[in-house]
């Protein structure tokens, strides 16, 4: 890593503990040339899937517990456009634990630049793997988000 990335990784870790890097894909464009905004979600989606990888709780753990969880509310801001071959960064933290849910903060910056592309959050609600009924947010979850966030 040359002196300038090491610089950059560093104020990446200031925002968030964990990000996902993401290439713009030509498919994610809309006819304008930039990422369509629907995209967002799922560029979303795909970090919170790794960050769960990085803490230690993957969704085969979810899984293998009986657990799903679905995504009961989705926010994306659009603050500036991203095009075909850039790469994002996108910034993941869940800031709040429920009873049945958990709250999701992202935000996308411009890999290259450190300019910010797109904010959002998402609320999931763990559910019953069988009957889809909402369940409490697993002790083991919150420990390892704890663990990995401090």
């Amino acid at each position: 890593m040359m002196a300038s990335q090491t610089g950059y990784a560093e104020r990446m870790k200031k925002l968030s503990k964990y990000f996902a890097s993401i290439p713009v894909r030509f498919a994610d464009t809309d006819a304008n040339g930039h990422v369509f905004f629907a995209n967002y979600l799922t560029y979303f989606d795909i970090a919170l899937l790794e960050y769960f990888k990085a803490v230690g709780y993957g969704l085969q753990r979810f899984v293998d517990n009986g657990l799903n969880f679905l995504y009961a509310e989705a926010l994306t801001r659009f603050k500036s456009s991203v095009s075909f071959d850039d790469t994002m960064n996108v910034h993941v933290e869940i800031s709040n634990f429920g009873n049945t849910s958990f709250t999701i903060e992202f935000r996308i910056h411009e890999q290259k630049t450190d300019h910010l592309i797109n904010s959002g959050h998402i609320v999931a609600v763990v559910v019953d793997l069988e009957s889809n009924e909402p369940v409490h947010v697993p002790e083991e979850l919150k420990n390892a988000v704890r663990k990995f966030e401090s």
